[in-house]
């Protein structure tokens, strides 16, 4: 009799072990979410994995748009493949141009299939579902476009210093870069070219005049 009943709690704990180990690799499984956002008037879906092991063989199909005025499906082409996510791995394709306009406020939506393997058990998944616009985002999206801005600046300072060194050449006047009293020369090249001609000279002013004669005014 005791024999029968160790037996028993025996089969018990291992019963209970199998289902513990099967809920653990359960809770492993490859787990999908959606998001539909839009930026720059371009409407993405992103795919995201929130599971802990890969996804293989990821296919989605984008079946309709509703409520997007008169803007169709315009779906990129990693939705025309089958693709794989790891644990936390994110993807996002065009699904369309938002139909937002001064007439026109939208809240789209889309329907998809869904179709992935799993490393455990049942290996197949499909399934249908819904995903709704976010009209706000949560994060800010960034591209990095290899332009190193503090270059482009000192670009930009130099060609305004070499345009400056230039106006003051044909004004007559003398301007700094730094200068903000945007100070207008009476002098220009067609007046130079007519004093030289009548054999007149041409007004030229230091800084310190041209700025005085600035705030006088």
């Amino acid at each position: 009799m005791i024999e029968i009943i160790a037996i028993i709690i025996s089969g018990i704990t291992l019963l209970i072990t199998i289902i513990n180990q099967i809920i653990i690799i359960k809770d492993k499984e490859p787990q999908l979410s959606f998001s539909l956002k839009s930026y720059d008037g371009i409407l993405y879906l992103m795919v995201t994995n929130n599971g802990l092991t890969k996804a293989r063989n990821i296919r989605v199909k984008i079946d309709k748009i509703y409520n997007n005025g008169i803007n169709g499906i315009q779906e990129d082409a990693i939705f025309e493949m089958p693709f794989e996510l790891a644990s936390n791995e994110k993807v996002q394709g065009m699904v369309g141009i938002l139909g937002e306009n001064i007439s026109n406020h939208v809240f789209p939506y889309i329907d998809i299939d869904v179709c992935y393997e799993k490393p455990h058990f049942i290996k197949k998944v499909k399934y249908v579902r819904r995903v709704f616009y976010t009209a706000v985002t949560e994060t800010k999206v960034t591209v990095d476009t290899g332009i190193n801005l503090k270059e482009l600046e000192n670009s930009i300072k130099n060609i305004h210093k070499s345009t400056l060194r230039l106006a003051n050449y044909f004004d007559g006047y003398e301007i700094a870069s730094f200068d903000e009293l945007n100070i207008i020369s009476p002098n220009h090249f067609q007046k130079d070219l007519l004093n030289t001609k009548n054999n007149e000279k041409s007004v030229i002013k230091s800084r310190k005049e041209c700025i005085e004669e600035r705030i006088d005014k």
